[in-house]
């Protein structure tokens, strides 16, 4: 059974004028933030991104594991430092310190209140990739009816709950957020202690995190691995781009990488905002890598690829076609009426004639109805938009 901690106090927006809050609860705010919100719409929105950017280093920051249960704690901790080294090893991963993290949210717009998105954009502007969060929920006796019905037995286990959630800072939505249960069986007379109050024995409960250490170590793993690389743009300065891209990511001088602009902006049903892929932008090339950022040349802008003009052109043609239509439309109409006046005054009532005036009037009032949009022109380099390899 699944049990959410209850928040220990109130919780204040990070950006309410005169309050400073220390550093820890700033990382409970957020975690419990990360791990409040939902990830259906997380998941759709993901699947936008393709994963062609895997194989350069990411920058992940792991916020502080908090507990439900007050006696797990020092677990909650240990938890997370297990985590960090298993990704510090894993090789393609840059360990951001959360602390600086900290730091750097309180240069976000007070414009943006809710934490978790004042951590993504903090993120983003610092050139992370992704925020883990974890969160021990349950520490308890559970009972498991085995059996036939009729003879069935009540089977006492030591249950372990951890729940962990992943953002990809990039496009801030959910890559992934799962629940992990761990059971160990007991016998009657101890699972009765431990509901009576009593403490389940430390061995046991250290045999419980370890294999949990395991089982989320290796779903971290597979996500950090799975997640797409992405920057953003930090600077514009006329044929000149810095972006988030630091010599860690593994790109060197000269390396080119593509813009795109941000897309729609949609709300998920807990309020957080998500960002779509927008058009693309342009190509930029690496010039001077810096520890966190670098700069880069513009070397292509989509307003000036060939496939811009060529649909500037087919637009243009289309335009004048439609106009076209249109006169040859009313000329045609004028004489079908002419004719059927004609007609008119030498005294014959010809209907087939008035029907074809009429017809060709219809036709000629929609052909005038016909508009063709400009090409939307392409956005233009601007800080905020993603940046990616391909």
């Amino acid at each position: 059974m699944y049990h959410r901690p209850p928040l220990e106090g109130p919780r204040q927006p990070a950006n309410r004028p005169g309050l400073v809050l220390p550093g820890a609860l700033l990382g409970l705010l957020l975690v419990l933030a990360l791990l409040a919100a939902g990830c259906g719409m997380g998941s759709a929105v993901t699947n936008y991104i393709d994963s062609t950017d895997t194989g350069l280093r990411k920058r992940v920051s792991v916020a502080p594991f908090t507990s439900g249960p007050a006696n797990m704690k020092e677990q909650a901790v240990a938890l997370q430092q297990a985590i960090i080294q298993n990704l510090a090893k894993q090789g393609g991963v840059v360990v951001a310190d959360f602390a600086a993290l900290q730091g750097e949210m309180e240069k976000v717009p007070k414009s943006i209140t809710n934490p978790e998105d004042r951590a993504i954009e903090a993120g983003r502007l610092s050139g992370y990739n992704a925020l883990l969060a974890g969160n021990i929920t349950d520490l308890s006796v559970q009972r498991m009816l085995k059996g036939v019905y009729g003879f069935r037995d009540n089977t006492p286990f030591l249950t372990l709950e951890v729940e962990l959630r992943m953002v990809d800072v990039t496009t801030g939505t959910v890559v992934g957020q799962e629940a992990f249960k761990k059971q160990e069986k007991l016998d009657d007379m101890t699972a009765e202690a431990i509901e009576g109050g009593g403490q389940p024995d430390a061995k046991l409960v250290s045999k419980l995190m370890a294999e949990m250490t395991k089982e989320t170590t290796a779903w971290v793993t597979r996500h950090v691995s799975a997640l797409p690389w992405g920057g953003v743009v930090l600077e514009v300065n006329g044929d000149r781009v810095r972006v988030s891209v630091g010599r860690d990511t593994g790109l060197s001088p000269g390396s080119v990488l593509t813009v795109y602009g941000l897309g729609e902006r949609i709300k998920a049903g807990t309020g957080q905002e998500l960002s779509l892929a927008g058009p693309r932008v342009g190509r930029i090339k690496l010039t001077e890598l810096g520890a966190r950022s670098s700069w880069a040349e513009i070397v292509e802008r989509a307003s000036e690829s060939k496939a811009v003009k060529e649909a500037v052109e087919k637009t243009r043609k289309a335009k004048e076609d439609a106009q076209r239509h249109a006169k040859e439309a009313v000329e045609k109409a004028k004489k079908a009426e002419e004719k059927a006046k004609e007609l008119a005054a030498e005294g014959k009532d010809d209907k087939e004639a008035r029907a074809a005036a009429r017809t060709a009037r219809e036709a000629a009032e929609r052909a005038k109805e016909i508009v063709i949009a400009d090409v939307p022109p392409p956005p233009n380099f601007q800080v905020g938009q993603w940046v990616r390899t391909h």
